[in-house]
């Protein structure tokens, strides 16, 4: 059975790739340097994972770049980088029912009401023309109003206070079909964003050509070869990954939009262009010594 974990995948890079992995003790703020750490790697032609052990300000360490080497995705899901792209698309065809789990690490600590602070996470501010710090490898988890299935997608989200985040569903695909329906009901959207995942749930979430009855989930599983483990959470009664390090529930609010960016995109430019929509944090869950990704 495989580790489906964050974990799993840096456990397997230490092991197999070790000039792949960098821990950095010395202590880094989390404005700007965790992001321009990566960009200096980039120029001298490297893309490890990072470990960055000691935020200023913060007891949780910062993982980056967990999928940002073609090498280490392909060792992940045991083919050659050149066997990748075949790989990719044929197993994301042979989708695999979830498996559910009762219990999951992340179910550590749970903080509600007063506690939740999202400003107690390490969540880096990328770029100087940010407006703010971003979630970038968060992954939104919501469910169609309508038929009862959900997905999982990235979409950023902008740090706006202890239980705000701003986001934008700017793709227009299901999230945003999700929200649209929900809020024509007068409905928010119940929602979950989970943060410390492997990086083949994150290639699962990137697939767009399916029929509309599959899960996001089912797929993710069909690339581990086997099925994806789940965990109900509380207060949105979601499916979310078991072997995750945090979980965030909460509501896209409806009939509600506030300014969101601009966001540094990766490709170079600054994204001014939003939905505006709101996140509104209700729970946070996470395993006792939780890695922020």
């Amino acid at each position: 059975m495989t580790d489906q974990s964050l974990r799993g995948f840096l456990d397997m890079v230490k092991q197999g790739f070790p000039d792949d992995f960098i821990s950095i003790s010395k202590p880094v703020r989390h404005e700007l340097d965790i992001t321009s750490t990566i960009f200096e790697l980039e120029r001298n032609n490297r893309s490890p994972v990072v470990m960055f052990e000691n935020v200023e300000g913060f007891d949780m360490p910062v993982v980056t770049n967990a999928a940002g080497n073609r090498l280490l995705l392909a060792a992940a899901m045991k083919v050659t980088p050149d066997d990748l792209p075949l790989a990719y698309r044929e197993r994301c065809q042979n989708y695999k029912p979830v498996e559910r789990v009762g219990d999951a690490p992340w179910q550590d600590v749970v903080l509600e009401g007063d506690e939740v602070d999202l400003t107690r996470l390490p969540i880096p501010l990328h770029f100087q023309v940010d407006a703010a710090p971003y979630i970038t490898a968060g992954q939104l988890a919501a469910r169609d109003p309508e038929t009862g299935v959900d997905t999982v997608g990235f979409h950023r989200l902008m740090l706006k206070g202890k239980n705000r985040l701003g986001l934008s569903l700017h793709s227009r695909r299901r999230m945003y079909e999700f929200h649209r329906r929900a809020e024509a009901r007068g409905e928010a959207l119940l929602a979950a964003i989970t943060i410390g995942i492997h990086p083949i749930h994150y290639m699962g979430s990137m697939a767009y050509l399916y029929p509309p009855n599959v899960r996001k989930y089912e797929i993710i599983g069909a690339l581990f070869g086997e099925p994806y483990r789940v965990a109900r959470c509380g207060t949105a009664d979601l499916d979310v990954p078991a072997g995750a390090e945090i979980i965030i529930e909460g509501e896209i609010l409806a009939t509600t939009r506030e300014p969101e960016g601009p966001f540094g995109e990766f490709t170079g430019y600054a994204s001014y262009r939003s939905t505006e929509n709101v996140f509104v944090a209700k729970r946070i869950q996470m395993r006792r010594d939780a890695i922020f990704h």
